[in-house]
């Protein structure tokens, strides 16, 4: 059935950027779906476009020829068609995922905009150039069709079409170019036909461009993967897909996105996927799509190294320093932590049974209901992961007012100290003392991850010292790191450490990061205040690490002790600093 639909694309003028198609909304008021018309979410990745339900005066009898007619007279997607709710008309279910800019009108995913101009082809291939366009090419059988509906009093237009089309021209000048001719009165032809003419020839240059991939558009197209394949799953802003491929956690920190990237890229068009980062919502879908089968996830420990793997000896840890990594505005990776994430674990999880065999993350789908929630994982699990669209890139935001920032290159991550004050007075507190205090900031007792960093935190003490009321320069400071408690029975009896380098007890791995606040095993080695040190002075459980300042010439004959460290007893109170990640931002809030 023919009908014209002229889109006046001078209505709904918008000084802002589009945020849904206008022709879209044009052809649901021209074919009675008006009222039914749902404009998408105004956010700023919306997981669905924008729908209605277009009317045709036809009737049908059958399914699938209903649903073959929908498609074909609606250059949108169809997601239903029903020939039995009113006797003599067809009801077709219809959505625009994606948007085309303000001038063009959208037909079967592509924006078209046409001059009525007649102009030579090269000057239509300039013309649609100078717009950041090219000469419409025919991707689909109707389209010749909706482009004699949608635009009124065109006779002819230039039109690139394959070859297996181009072959069996009926009107077929060699060496000329491609039109479709509305009125085909001219070159003896039916209306609605192509014919190849001379070069001289002239014809109204009829443009196309592809508009850009979104979240509406990926979903669609996931729907229809998940069709074949596993079923797509969908939260209220992202879609994750299972891959087929069981993996295994490599060192590239990219690797898993890039496979993503890989995986979704047909369906995508675009590199707009990832590794797929557990939140409580996806956690929840996969309690209700239950299989018995393990997902290995993106989160691993950001201790997982070479160095860290030379040990003999299976030893638990407690840093708990866990997170994943996410793409960084300019394409490298920016590494999160999971410290203070709620509903993400299970229960006494992560369990670092073995350092080295536990420092990737799984799902295990088979637990209880309820129960598949992150969990420790040996490296070497072979395991499917999910993915996940991802149209946003981040990046830091500042850190707080008074919290001093430092730029972890190795991991690309913004880390902010801040010295524990209030009311211009500094607090003392035992070691979980201070814990409980920075965790209300959000935060945990500090680390340092280069000797550039432990002078900042020098720094912070003496600006401490200079600024706040009630300073005690005698008072040391608590830094984020605690003794590995199985340690505690190595070492009974014995000096503070083990001399062999490898050992989970040695000077190089007998303290360890808590909270994420560094990676392990920790840059202590050049800055004990003594040979001896850490010497868990007769064995008085000097859990806890303190950062000195001045004069240490009573207990070490050092002069000065600044940026030197020593372990104590994590019952005494001390001053301390507090340290957190810098807020992420994604490009989506800015």
């Amino acid at each position: 059935m023919v009908m014209k639909l002229l889109i006046i694309c001078s209505l709904l003028v918008y000084a802002n950027a589009q945020k849904f198609d206008k022709s879209f909304k044009e052809m649901c008021e021209v074919l009675d779906g008006k009222d039914s018309y749902r404009e998408r979410e105004d956010i700023s990745q919306p997981m669905e476009g924008d729908k209605c339900t277009v009317v045709f005066p036809v009737a049908f009898d059958d399914k699938n020829s209903a649903q073959r007619y929908c498609e074909d007279n609606v250059p949108f997607h169809i997601h239903g068609s029903d020939f039995g709710r009113e006797p003599g008309k067809l009801f077709c279910d219809a959505e625009a995922s994606l948007i085309c800019k303000d001038g063009w009108v959208q037909m079967f995913g592509r924006c078209y905009q046409i001059t009525k101009e007649m102009m030579t082809h090269p000057d239509a291939v300039k013309h649609c150039g100078d717009k950041k366009a090219i000469i419409a090419f025919m991707h689909r059988e109707a389209l010749p069709f909706r482009i004699n509906d949608y635009f009124s009093r065109v006779s002819q237009v230039w039109l690139n079409a394959s070859e297996a089309i181009t072959n069996d021209l009926i009107y077929n000048v060699d060496g000329g170019n491609v039109l479709l001719a509305l009125d085909g009165y001219r070159y003896g032809l039916p209306n609605i036909a192509l014919a190849r003419v001379e070069t001289n020839e002239k014809a109204m240059a009829l443009c196309e461009y592809t508009p850009p991939m979104n979240q509406a558009e990926s979903n669609h197209l996931l729907r229809r993967y998940g069709e074949i394949y596993y079923p797509t799953l969908f939260t209220k802003d992202k879609a994750y897909v299972r891959s087929f491929s069981s993996l295994q956690r490599s060192s590239d920190r990219m690797r898993d996105h890039n496979y993503c990237k890989n995986v979704l890229r047909p369906f995508l068009q675009t590199d707009s996927a990832q590794s797929a980062y557990p939140t409580p919502e996806f956690l929840e879908l996969l309690n209700r799509h239950r299989e018995p089968t393990i997902i290995r996830t993106s989160v691993y420990s950001a201790d997982s190294s070479l160095l860290n793997r030379v040990s003999s000896n299976c030893t638990t840890s407690t840093s708990k320093n866990y997170g994943f990594d996410r793409t960084n505005s300019n394409g490298s990776a920016l590494f999160t932590t999971l410290t203070f994430a709620k509903n993400i674990w299970r229960k006494d999880e992560p369990k670092e049974q073995c350092d080295g065999a536990s420092w990737s993350t799984g799902i295990v789908l088979s637990r209880e209901k309820g129960e598949a929630r992150l969990e420790a994982m040996s490296d070497a699990r072979y395991a499917p992961i999910y993915c996940q669209t991802n149209f946003d890139t981040f990046y830091y935001g500042k850190c707080p007012a008074r919290w001093r920032p430092y730029y972890r290159k190795e991991r690309g991550q913004l880390w902010c100290h801040k010295f524990a004050e209030e009311e211009w007075k500094p607090i003392r507190e035992t070691f979980d003392g201070a814990e409980k205090w920075c965790k209300r900031q959000g935060a945990a007792v500090t680390g340092f991850t280069n000797a550039e960093e432990l002078s900042l935190l020098d720094d912070i003490v003496v600006d401490a010292s200079r600024v706040l009321n009630d300073f005690n320069p005698g008072v040391k400071t608590w830094l984020g790191a605690k003794r590995r408690p199985q340690c505690d029975k190595v070492l009974k009896g014995m000096n503070g450490f083990i001399r062999e380098e490898s050992h989970a007890c040695s000077r190089l791995r007998v303290f360890e990061w808590l909270n994420g606040v560094a990676q392990n095993p920790p840059d202590f080695e050049d800055h004990w205040v003594a040979p001896s040190e850490p010497n868990n002075y007769r064995d008085s459980k000097e859990g806890c690490i303190e950062l000195l300042k001045g004069d240490e010439t009573q207990r070490w004959n050092v002069k000065d002790a600044s940026k030197k460290l020593n372990d104590n007893a994590c019952g005494n109170k001390k001053y301390f600093i507090c340290g957190k990640e810098a807020p992420i931002k994604s490009n989506s809030n800015v």
